[in-house]
């Protein structure tokens, strides 16, 4: 490839790979790090104190599109999920789906403002992935797990275990106790107001 030039070179081999197969997902870690580190160059531009709207925007986009909310909707819900039509459950990944979008905006943001993310291990098994992670902050150590499955040849994050408890699990026990009380449609008016709590405490 000599004489390419870097973006030539990289062209060529982006053709040599296609006409190869289609290309593989990268290594789980790696492909964890490598977003972490864009993070930090985020984070560095305003290292204390709430972030300027842009910065904020960035940050939030950047942490929550590797995140699969559908499939973490679906985890959620649990049995609920078949009872309901295709509107109903694009109603609840919507409004379940920010809730973690502003939850993973807060706890993120504090995770690289106060700790180095060290991980530790990984187990891929085809198209879904675990990967293991220590995050040292300033009063405690929190251990992730990331359950990861591939999408349009990328991974996507569909379970966070924080400190050994599920993400998924937590919510599907609490919304399962929460619909043997009331309708559906009052879980859906509950998290809106959730909603609305989080992004005021943001703002």
């Amino acid at each position: 490839m000599r004489g390419l030039g870097f973006f030539g070179a990289m062209s060529a081999l982006c053709l040599t790979l296609g006409a190869a197969g289609a290309a593989e997902l990268p290594d789980p870690i790696a492909f964890l790090q490598g977003r972490d580190a864009q993070a930090q160059a985020i984070v560095k531009q305003a290292p204390t104190g709430p972030l300027p709207p842009a910065l904020r925007q960035e940050l939030d986009h950047h942490i929550n599109e590797v995140f699969d909310f559908g499939e973490l909707s679906r985890l959620a819900l649990g049995a609920e999920w078949d009872k309901h039509t295709a509107a109903e459950r694009q109603r609840f990944v919507e409004v379940f789906g920010a809730i973690i979008r502003e939850k993973n905006y807060t706890s993120f943001l504090r995770y690289y403002r106060e700790g180095k993310t060290t991980y530790q291990d990984q187990k891929v098994e085809g198209e879904r992935a675990t990967v293991h992670a220590a995050v040292p902050l300033k009063q405690e150590n929190v251990t992730i797990g990331y359950l990861l499955r591939a999408s349009q040849g990328q991974w996507r994050v569909y379970d966070l275990i924080i400190d050994g408890a599920s993400t998924a699990d937590g919510y599907q026990r609490q919304y399962s106790r929460y619909l043997l009380k009331h309708p559906y449609d009052q879980l859906i008016q509950q998290l809106g107001k959730q909603l609305d709590g989080l992004r005021q405490v943001k703002n």
